[in-house]
């Protein structure tokens, strides 16, 4: 039989086919399969599979067919890339303007990963009735130049549902933050009757406490569906090399080749068109500190690698 997985908890997945859900695990010769061996899990959530089904009821994924595209992260101490989900659309990066304040650092990292990986990307900004007209202001002009789409939205009031809608038709979208942005509000708030769980921030740490434990595809109706996401509290881009990530911020991409150098990471270099853009204003100079902060974690993550 032929399913999609739409949930992953530990080692233990839930398969949707034919009309039926099923608790699955995994066939142990898929661990050996050459496509799947760089990942931490070999399956995912929005993996299409071959499975069958055993005397007790148990589904047990035997193949997991080729992915459209695959959404990680990897982060220092392990070898392989976290698998998050897979053959999704579209990513949408939740932030809040306050209680927690939004992190565009953070944000950015999610974005590279969606430059890197072809998606397109959307910051969706939670508590708009929190925000305040410099905080808005400040976000657009810091991607105006990436082109980034901004959707000012509110989980308590409902503003911005019909908007962030429309995005989703059609299409399969990941939602992904940091703890206590109100991922899961927005997402009850766009899909009454979901009921994900929410909580608040921690008064004695500023930061949000995990609601979501696991990954999870939510079917919501034809040709669409959302993909909730555990709150993320680093993100990981260290299968890219520092000559490369220039390539994933799109303000910069447009100024490739025309630096003093062919290869360079418009950081120390001489007569760099990407730092000239900078002093001009062309490129946000928030947007380039966010950019020179994810180069020196990857610039000492490959020295101590040699």
């Amino acid at each position: 039989m032929t399913g999609k997985i739409i949930r992953a908890f530990g080692r233990y997945y839930t398969v949707s086919g034919g009309g039926v859900e099923m608790n699955a695990v995994l066939r142990g010769k898929i661990k050996s399969d050459p496509r799947l061996k760089k990942f931490s899990e070999p399956a995912a959530v929005g993996d299409n599979v071959d499975y069958t089904v055993d005397a007790e009821g148990l589904a047990v994924i035997e193949h997991v067919h080729e992915r459209r595209n695959v959404f990680t992260r990897k982060d220092r101490g392990s070898p392989k890339e976290d698998l998050i989900a897979a053959n999704i659309d579209q990513l949408f990066v939740v932030q809040a303007f306050r209680e927690p304040r939004f992190n565009l650092r953070f944000a950015d990292r999610l974005l590279v990963r969606a430059e890197k990986e072809n998606l397109p990307a959307a910051l969706c900004m939670n508590k708009a009735d929190l925000s305040l007209p410099e905080d808005i202001e400040y976000i657009r002009n810091y991607y105006e130049a990436s082109d980034v789409r901004f959707v000012n939205a509110s989980a308590l009031s409902g503003y911005g549902r019909d908007e962030l809608l429309e995005l989703c038709a059609g299409k399969t979208t990941l939602f992904a933050g940091y703890s206590g942005v109100g991922k899961s509000s927005v997402l009850n708030m766009l899909f009454p009757g979901i009921d994900l769980k929410t909580s608040e921030v921690s008064e004695s740490t500023g930061k949000g406490r995990h609601t979501t434990t696991n990954v999870r595809l939510i079917a919501m109706g034809k040709n669409m569906s959302v993909i909730d996401t555990p709150g993320m509290r680093e993100f990981g881009l260290l299968d890219i090399k520092p000559e490369d990530l220039s390539g994933y911020f799109p303000d910069m991409r447009k100024y490739e080749g025309l630096c003093r150098f062919a290869v360079c990471t418009h950081d120390h270099e001489p007569n760099c068109r990407v730092k000239e853009a900078v002093e001009n204003g062309e490129i946000h100079i928030g947007r380039y500190e966010s950019y020179i902060n994810i180069l020196y974690s990857i610039k000492e993550y490959y020295a101590n690698m040699y």
